[in-house]
């Protein structure tokens, strides 16, 4: 395939830039592969790129002042080598070399004008009152066609190599074309995908004259039918109102086919050969040909879609491996972290004992300052180190133990900072809460974690309760305070890593955003659920469901 090019005309020069069939980007900004470096360009501007059909597809990203084709505003249309694209102050145009060698024996990719003939052509359906019996040639010429297909690998390929067969086997003019479906009316030229010349059908200088054409009456039958149909003309005075080909001596038929129905549009199979030469199975020969096509683009496009599916599927795993590499490093480097800030906070609470010497006030401040934030960091290490080994970890131990138990050290565990400001915790286990199979000391972090995570957005002197009952093979526990709340834009983000809700960040300074990711970590390692319910200003509760095996868990 030759090489495509942009040939781009500014204020300032010209100059012509290699066009990556995968796509372009073109604007403003430094990271576009085609700068265009104006002000009336957007930053992200436009994108240039060929689809599965051999098409340049030209795409506005949303930008400022848009782009034009023809004069009017586009947001994606395919164009044609030479049309032009405005993109303010700029004009820009496709050049591919081998569209513009336009002779016979070669494909073409251009536009040919429709007429309207009226009356002048008969239009016939295709009906098969039996299985159609091709004569030799044509089954030799249909095996030919599909063995040509069936070694194709790209769906872009398509189009053209059946053009080419055919006109080759048939030596007249093969086009697939793109048309609007329902009752849009048809363009004055047409979408041509690919188009392709016998050897002997046509002089090249008729190329370039009006002779050359689209029956309209054709193309509108066949887009509003299933079957092919067929076109012949009646003798004209004028030698433009043959069909395709112009040759007032030796009159032509067309046969149109559908190969492709698109939602909004149909691509058609359309064949100008000449009534001496076509045989009188030729309606049956296109129709079967037609269905070929379809078949092989269906089998193309599996097979991409399938290459591309193991492709994001080496992306995943690649991008997994990462993941892991990634999170053993930070797992080294927060361990090593803890022993040094361990060591510091050993340091501190001996320099800042009265045994070892009286303080002034300015020290014993910024001694408390510093043990302070000691804290905070070691507290923001463990759980980054906590979160990372649990991503790390191939298993997890699963032991059958009492539920109630490791509430009760929950609870135990927070109660000093609800004391410190003055928060009432309550709890209600159901007697029907009993032993479930997991592992204790996760659960068991877990349920501190979201009771913590109460106690400290629940404003002094008002409560938080817990609850726990058994339902089925299942437990359930909620834990309901009455602090600040969640925004209901943000609810969906509170499990995500390092996220703060914007009230509890202008409440709370301190805080990681990890503790209800290490929550949905270990619930989900264990099966359960997670739900959560809050209302602004007035309270959350969070909802965890645990099966009380462990046949549902995820232990790696």
């Amino acid at each position: 395939m030759a090489e495509a090019k942009l040939i781009v005309s500014g204020p300032e020069d010209t100059h012509e830039v290699v066009v990556d069939p995968k796509g372009v980007t073109l604007g403003r900004g430094s990271d576009c592969d085609i700068v265009l470096n104006h002000a009336g360009v957007s930053r992200v501007h436009s994108r240039i790129s060929q689809d599965a059909f051999g098409r340049w597809i030209v795409e506005d990203l949303g930008s400022q002042n848009g782009v034009l084709v023809d004069g009017q505003r586009i947001k994606a249309q395919a164009v044609l080598p030479g049309q032009k694209i405005s993109i303010r102050p700029f004009t820009l145009s496709l050049l591919q070399e081998s569209d513009q060698q336009i002779i016979p024996g070669t494909s073409i990719r251009t536009t040919m004008p429709i007429v309207d003939k009226g009356v002048d052509e008969d239009i016939v359906s295709y009906r098969a009152d039996k299985a159609a019996v091709l004569s030799p040639d044509l089954m030799q010429n249909l095996n030919e066609l599909t063995s040509s297909l069936l070694k194709l690998s790209s769906p872009s390929e398509l189009y053209f190599e059946a053009c080419k067969c055919l006109a080759k086997m048939l030596d007249t003019l093969v086009a697939i074309v793109r048309l609007p479906c329902g009752a849009e009316r048809l363009p004055k030229s047409l979408d041509i995908i690919a188009c392709h010349f016998g050897a002997d059908t046509i002089d090249a200088n008729v190329l370039q004259t009006a002779y050359l054409h689209f029956s309209k009456r054709a193309l509108d039958a066949v887009r509003s039918a299933d079957a092919p149909v067929m076109a012949s003309s009646k003798s004209g005075s004028e030698r433009n109102l043959g069909l395709t080909i112009v040759d007032e001596h030796k009159p032509h038929v067309v046969f149109a086919a559908r190969v492709n129905d698109l939602g909004e549009s149909v691509d058609a199979l359309y064949i100008d050969i000449a009534e001496s030469r076509s045989p009188k199975e030729m309606f049956d020969f296109v129709e079967a040909v037609a269905r070929q096509v379809n078949f092989a683009q269906k089998n193309l496009f599996l097979a991409e879609l399938k290459k591309q599916e193991e492709a994001l599927r080496q992306a995943n795993t690649q991008l997994l491996q990462k993941d892991r590499i990634k999170d053993e490093y930070v797992s080294r480097v927060t361990h090593d972290i803890k022993g040094h800030l361990a060591a510091i906070q050993s340091c501190l609470f001996i320099a800042g004992d009265k045994s070892s010497g009286s303080l002034n006030d300015k020290q014993a401040d910024f001694f408390g300052r510093a043990r302070e934030r000691t804290v905070q960091l070691t507290n923001f290490v463990k759980e980054l180190l906590s979160l990372t080994q649990m991503r790390l970890s191939g298993e997890m131990n699963m032991e059958e133990f009492s539920f109630p138990e490791s509430i009760s050290k929950s609870l135990a565990a927070v109660a000093s900072r609800a004391e410190d400001k003055s928060i009432t915790v309550t709890s209600n286990i159901d007697p029907s809460v009993g032993n479930i199979v997991g592992n204790e000391f996760s659960i068991t972090e877990m349920l501190s974690n979201l009771l913590f995570n109460a106690v400290k957005y629940t404003p002094e002197g008002k409560s938080v309760h817990l609850e726990a009952k058994a339902s089925g093979d299942r437990v359930q526990v909620d834990v309901c305070d009455t602090g600040i709340g969640i925004p209901a834009d943000e609810i969906g983000h509170v499990f995500d890593e390092f996220f703060r809700a914007s009230n509890a960040k202008n409440r709370e300074k301190d805080g990681t955003g990890l503790g209800l990711s290490i929550v949905k970590q270990i619930v989900d390692r264990h099966g359960g659920e997670l739900a959560v319910q809050s209302q602004e200003g007035q309270g959350t509760t969070f909802t965890v469901t645990l099966p009380k095996s462990s046949s549902a868990a995820i232990c790696s």
